[in-house]
């Protein structure tokens, strides 16, 4: 018994060691070396991990063995596995170069009407904020451009990691911090200072975008793996079923959450509520286009729904339970927790169809805490009218349908997943700002891009629309 036990073992060793076939870096450097490090590659890759991110095809599977998900004309798209190199004498997307153009201008316009007052209060200078979002502005254009001239190749792979690992250093950093209004949030450099979470979601796009881009074919088809299995799963409708939840999880599932869950609980740490959200959506829909089964991104949406539920109600957060009562009924504390709201929806009523006329707001005096931030939707409204604020959400919808376009026609699946990700990113951030301002969702801190103040947040908007407008230079399918 312990010779044929000692066999079976060195049998199964034998079996997981084999050598990987020959592609790339990967099949020289597993040539090369030893069993061990085969095994080891082996065991990383079963993990989720991408041992080899020289690997360009893994194994060929027809297409028509895909099952049909979400939005299957990504999958059939996404599962054309050719490099397009970037070719700098391709013009980037114009479209989308204006709408965010139209966007930074109109958004600095009136972040400029919203924020003087607040600045002459705290600063005695009506010009501070305006003076330093304006050298954001400046500094962030040029750095636009210059990235949309890098391919985003080099953002795939090891680099999203080393990325990912200094996100989560400075998260953990700024734990350390002086709270400010009872939130671990920013970091001090000199007279500067920055959210390591603006810098947190768009590590989470690349590297759930990497991870896709890697192992789609594992995701979006179940594989059985032995003959034995095959035949169970012939017999028992109920063998494949649960088969295909395991294998779903182990390949759709786990790889998301294990990346993700670090950075998660640093910025409920902080806490940080909005900036967790936003991160939830973003890998959800990652998730989704990327082919996890409907079975698990049901549930999953459920469980954080519950988790938003625990943390808010069991006190996680401080105040999360105060807000949501405020939300349900903000005229019952008017002049305490409820007052930022009421005033919000004063400042909205009060605009009208055309509005008071460009800077003539009145809530904006004190009456709107920080107008310039979370809020400054309410004074767009107010002074630009119902008519002025559809109008700005036409554009913001424009810019997001630009690109998602751009995304879904680019044939390189890594490119495609980042570009639905920045969409997706400001997409939701809008939306969610919107929402809190209307009194629609509970008041969780959400900005609103290009509009809200904020240096780290233009900066990051920018060098992301750089990235998205690279990725429109290089695909050669253009989007009319």
């Amino acid at each position: 018994m312990d010779n044929k036990s000692a066999e079976k073992r060195t049998m199964r060793f034998q079996e997981s060691t084999k050598q990987l076939p020959p592609d790339g870096e990967a099949s020289q450097s597993v040539a090369t070396g030893s069993q061990f490090n085969a095994f080891i590659v082996r065991k990383l890759d079963k993990l989720g991990f991408e041992a080899d991110f020289g690997k360009k095809d893994r194994e060929k599977i027809p297409l028509k063995k895909l099952p049909k998900r979400a939005w299957h004309g990504v999958k059939e798209m996404a599962f054309n596995t050719r490099s397009v190199m970037l070719n700098k004498t391709m013009a980037y997307d114009k479209p989308l170069f204006v709408l965010v153009i139209v966007l930074v201008i109109v958004g600095f316009i009136m972040m400029s009407s919203a924020s003087y007052a607040y600045a002459y209060s705290k600063y005695g200078n009506s010009m501070y904020l305006i003076n330093r979002q304006l050298i954001f502005i400046i500094i962030g254009i040029p750095a636009m451009m210059l990235i949309s001239t890098i391919s985003p190749d080099k953002l795939k792979g090891k680099t999203s990691y080393i990325l990912w690992a200094i996100s989560i250093a400075l998260l953990i950093v700024v734990l350390f911090k002086k709270a400010k209004n009872g939130v671990h949030r920013w970091i001090g450099v000199g007279s500067l200072t920055f959210q390591p979470s603006e810098i947190a979601k768009f590590t989470v796009i690349l590297v759930c975008a990497t991870f896709i881009a890697y192992h789609y074919r594992e995701i979006n088809v179940m594989t059985y793996g032995s003959l034995k299995r095959k035949q169970k799963a012939a017999r028992s409708k109920r063998y494949r079923f649960f088969y295909g939840l395991h294998r779903s999880f182990i390949t759709g599932v786990w790889p998301f959450m294990w990346r993700v869950s670090p950075i998660l609980v640093l910025l409920v740490l902080e806490p940080h509520l909005s900036c967790t959200i936003i991160i939830l959506l973003i890998v959800a829909t990652l998730m989704l286009l990327g082919g996890t089964r409907r079975e698990y991104f049901i549930t999953l949406l459920v469980l954080a729904g519950i988790a938003v539920y625990l943390i808010v109600f069991l006190g996680v957060v401080p105040y999360g339970r105060a807000r949501v009562e405020m939300w349900l009924d903000p005229f019952a504390d008017a002049k305490g927790d409820g007052w930022q709201t009421v005033q919000s929806l004063y400042a909205i009523s009060s605009g009208g169809i055309f509005g008071a006329g460009f800077g003539n707001s009145r809530q904006k005096y004190m009456y709107i805490a920080e107008p310039q931030n979370d809020f400054v939707f309410a004074v767009v409204c107010e002074e630009v009218g119902l008519v002025g604020a559809i109008i700005i959400i036409l554009i913001f919808v424009a810019f997001i349908w630009r690109g998602f376009a751009l995304s879904v026609a680019n044939p390189d699946r890594f490119r495609r997943f980042v570009g639905i990700g920045i969409t997706s990113q400001i997409g939701y951030q809008m939306l969610l700002n919107i929402a809190v301002v209307t009194n629609m969702v509970p008041n969780t801190g959400i900005s609103l891009p290009f509009f809200s103040y904020g240096g780290t947040s233009i900066l990051m908007l920018l060098a992301e629309i750089g990235v998205l407008l690279a990725i429109s230079r290089s695909s050669p399918n253009k989007v009319m």
